[in-house]
């Protein structure tokens, strides 16, 4: 089944800017930083350790501020990177940590191969922390093949997304 998913996001990759466009259009993308969506990081990572949070909604955002604010007060961790998918959570974590050289917020790539190695590649996380159930294969399996540990704090799934697991039960084995 991964093979197919793979298969499908190289075949998406060439579209992906058009994708992206398109939605930017719509105005479900910031027009300027969309292009974070393909890995175009202007962000320098900096020395030091690294902890990365991945949310994708606003609420997932709003529950991760304790954990964020805690990691701001550990003198060991350098910088933290959040990232998010949607729009509006994005706004409001860059709004809240935008006077704080410590935290930096950037859109998560796409789940293309490329964008998710440049991604990784770039930020070198000490530690990735994805908040409920926000699953990207690519991503998960990049993560797995660097060695970075990979924390899925509140990891809920609906019955839903359960079944659909299950239908790809030997991808979900391979990556945990």
């Amino acid at each position: 089944m991964y093979f197919w998913y793979k298969l499908f996001t190289y075949l998406f990759y060439p579209f992906a800017p058009i994708y992206l466009y398109l939605r930017r259009i719509r105005k479900k993308e910031d027009p300027i930083r969309y292009k974070e969506k393909l890995s175009k990081i202007n962000i320098p990572r900096g020395e030091g350790t690294l902890i990365w949070f991945h949310v994708a909604s606003v609420g997932e955002a709003m529950s991760i501020l304790p954990l964020v604010e805690g990691c701001i007060k550990e003198s060991k961790i350098n910088k933290i990177l959040v990232t998010s998918i949607t729009l509006s959570s994005g706004k409001i974590l860059e709004k809240r940590y935008k006077q704080n050289p410590k935290v930096d917020h950037q859109f998560l790539p796409l789940d293309l191969d490329f964008f998710t190695n440049k991604f990784l590649n770039h930020w070198k996380p000490n530690l990735s922390v994805f908040i409920d159930s926000e699953v990207w294969p690519n991503l998960i399996l990049n993560i797995s093949k660097k060695k970075i540990p990979l924390l899925l704090v509140n990891a809920r799934i609906t019955k839903k997304s359960f079944v659909r697991w299950k239908v790809i039960i030997n991808f979900a084995k391979k990556n945990i």
